[in-house]
């Protein structure tokens, strides 16, 4: 059965175990290994969700009862700062996202190496299907949650000033 061309199955060259080990001790180091990657691939993708979910939320909440005062515009420290410290905490958690992805591939990567070696086809990392165009990508819908909110941080600072 040969590889399908709307499935990833590529694996990394470097081996999962080294040296040589008994073939029934390989397997269940392998299992094992994979066991593993499946639960931190499954943690860091439930944190993932968590952020996709908090951010904007709190963003919106924060940002509607921060310019929701009805004052006519004009400088105001406190929203200011708000304001502020709103920016720089969604740049941080778009910065733990944006290594929770790169940890997040490497699993893929890792998991996909451990399949194959076990000599399975398709599972969870191996044999996944490739994203349809390029607009349906993780990344995409990363930068477009964080994006919008660190425009709306960028408006209030701006109106707040």
């Amino acid at each position: 059965m040969g590889d399908e061309p709307d499935r990833a199955y590529q694996t990394t060259d470097i081996p999962t175990l080294r040296g040589d080990v008994s073939s029934a001790i390989r397997d269940e180091l392998l299992l094992k290994l994979y066991e593993q990657t499946c639960t931190t691939w499954r943690v860091l993708v439930d944190v993932r969700f968590k952020l996709f979910a908090l951010v904007p939320t709190a963003s919106l909440v924060a940002l509607a009862t921060l310019l929701s005062s009805g004052e006519p515009a004009k400088f105001s420290g406190p929203r200011l700062l708000f304001s502020i410290l709103g920016l720089v905490t969604t740049l941080g958690l778009l910065i733990y996202e944006l290594r929770n992805s790169e940890l997040h591939d490497d699993l893929i990567s890792r998991g996909r190496k451990i399949e194959d070696e076990l000599g399975v086809h398709a599972a969870v990392f191996r044999g996944r299907k490739k994203p349809k165009g390029f607009i349906v990508k993780h990344g995409t819908a990363t930068w477009l949650i964080y994006g919008s909110a660190i425009v709306a941080w960028v408006v209030a600072i701006l109106v707040s000033m």
